[in-house]
């Protein structure tokens, strides 16, 4: 009877580890399912996507003047040299006309490496391949922003100073839009490069906030490789913002921008141009 009884109590025993084990992996795979849930709702597994309106709002009757969108590419290509390695492209950028009237580049700071070695040496802008340079840039317009990481559009930015002896065709030159941020529900539109080809992209603004411009375009496409490219007003013709960021809701593709009055303010608050080769972070 005592064999019997100790032999039960290790049967027992026995099924308690088998039951806390079960319990136990029980938990982890949960823990695992949450995890995965987080990384699948979040870009880079580093954030979850904003909140945004579930529709577009009503176009709003706009009262400022209309304005001719531009009929050249002004969505350049962002080419990169590090060291003395070969020039590749890594994103998008765009000219604009600073607000005393100076010429700056801009492009973003998540296409560009600033501690990496062999370290960054030239970046220019150019219509598709290496072989039309638009303009090629020796000195950053202020100190650059940051690679975003969450919701905040505003801080992803790389300003370029263009030296005042460069002859830069006008029509690839934007005006900033002088509302500053777009209104809910505008029409705006994308210029960028796909495959060496002038794209323009339509879409509506989704929602509006100082540190950024979402906008739902109309048509399904890969953004791949976009980041950098201007977004302009169809009503003003003048640029509204910087593609930084995309997402996708119900087969539609929506793509958070840098607002243009925020990139203003900087190149207008930049104190220093420090060389791009010189340039270490």
């Amino acid at each position: 009877m005592g064999f019997a009884h100790s032999a039960q109590s290790g049967d027992n025993r026995a099924m308690n580890v088998r039951f806390l084990l079960r319990g136990s992996l029980l938990a982890i795979g949960a823990v695992l399912m949450i995890l995965a849930a987080l990384l699948l709702f979040t870009e880079s597994g580093r954030q979850l996507l904003p909140s945004l309106p579930p529709v577009v709002p009503a176009a709003p009757v706009l009262t400022v003047p209309r304005g001719a969108l531009p009929t050249a590419p002004v969505g350049l290509v962002e080419w990169t040299r590090y060291g003395t390695g070969d020039y590749h492209p890594v994103g998008r950028g765009f000219l604009f006309r600073g607000s005393a009237g100076q010429i700056v580049g801009v492009t973003t700071a998540h296409s560009l490496s600033f501690s990496s070695q062999p370290p960054l040496t030239n970046i220019t802008l150019a219509q598709g391949e290496w072989s039309q340079p638009v303009i090629e840039f020796e000195a950053f317009h202020g100190e650059p922003g940051e690679a975003r990481t969450g919701e905040d559009m505003a801080i992803d930015y790389v300003l370029l100073n263009a030296p005042s002896d460069h002859t830069i065709d006008p029509a690839l030159i934007l005006d900033p839009d002088p509302r500053g941020l777009p209104q809910p529900g505008e029409r705006v539109v994308l210029y960028s490069l796909v495959s060496d080809q002038a794209r323009v992209f339509s879409g509506a603004v989704l929602s509006v906030d100082p540190h950024a411009v979402w906008v739902v375009m109309d048509e399904a496409f890969d953004p791949s490789g976009l980041s950098g490219s201007p977004f302009l007003s169809q009503h003003t013709g003048k640029v509204i913002g910087m593609a930084i960021a995309t997402t996708r809701r119900g087969g539609k593709v929506l793509l958070g921008l840098h607002p243009i009055d925020s990139l203003v303010e900087k190149a207008k608050a930049a104190q220093t141009f420090p060389k791009i080769a010189d340039y270490r972070r």
